[in-house]
């Protein structure tokens, strides 16, 4: 029995990644990009299905990232993901994206991964040197995300890495920043969907958010709505 099609994809940070896999990555794309993911996604998943030679019906399983990151890119890859996994009637399962972060971290030893959510907030997490983690992502300040890591040297790797490694030389403890991109790769996610061995009927995955969106509805006092005749 062959191993089964994976189609990969995160849009949740700064860029749009696409992957196919079947025992290895047969093709991907990955465009940086700060906004525009709606628009780039479908067509990138459709690049990737022709790279391969490969239609949409051949895949068995679906896997995206659901957060934590921006609110309006986590929302669309899982829109689509969502879709597909219903027309097609396949299986779709939700990953973290900062564990896809910590997996592109080539070091040996443990790795902490920080996406800047301003605000001196970090989305954290902590990974140990086989890229278990160490609890669930939290949004931190930088001493606290810090603490998750105690005092063994470790990476750090994310757009906040170099705000947390300013604050670890303070702290006297031994950082380097991680030479990977600031953003989740759709190739390790869909590494993570190829070594998952529990598919039996997952439910239809949800954002994952850490702290309420930064846009507020009007103030109706302030602006109210105009009496229609």
């Amino acid at each position: 029995m062959s191993a089964p099609l994976i189609l990969a994809c995160d849009t949740t940070q700064g860029a749009c990644s696409v992957a196919l896999y079947r025992d290895d990555i047969l093709a991907a794309q990955l465009t940086p990009m700060r906004k525009g993911h709606a628009e780039a996604l479908i067509p990138m998943l459709e690049a990737v299905m022709d790279d391969a030679g490969l239609s949409m019906a051949e895949i068995d399983r679906l896997a995206v990232t659901n957060g934590p990151g921006t609110f309006t890119g986590t929302r669309v890859g899982l829109s689509a993901m969502r879709g597909l996994a219903l027309a097609l009637d396949r299986p779709l399962k939700a990953y973290s994206s900062l564990h896809a972060m910590a997996l592109a971290a080539e070091t040996d030893g443990p790795v902490l991964v920080a996406v800047d959510a301003r605000r001196s907030i970090f989305y954290a997490q902590g990974f140990n040197a086989a890229r278990h983690t160490f609890g669930k992502p939290q949004a931190l300040s930088a001493a606290a995300a810090l603490e998750l890591m105690g005092d063994d040297a470790f990476g750090l790797i994310g757009t906040g890495a170099a705000v947390l490694r300013e604050e670890a030389e303070k702290r006297g403890l031994q950082t380097h920043v991680m030479d990977a991109p600031d953003w989740p790769q759709a190739t390790y996610v869909a590494q993570m969907a190829a070594q998952d061995k529990d598919w039996n009927a997952p439910p239809l995955p949800s954002p994952f958010y850490l702290r309420p969106p930064d846009a507020t509805l009007p103030n109706r006092q302030k602006f109210p709505t105009r009496a229609t005749s």
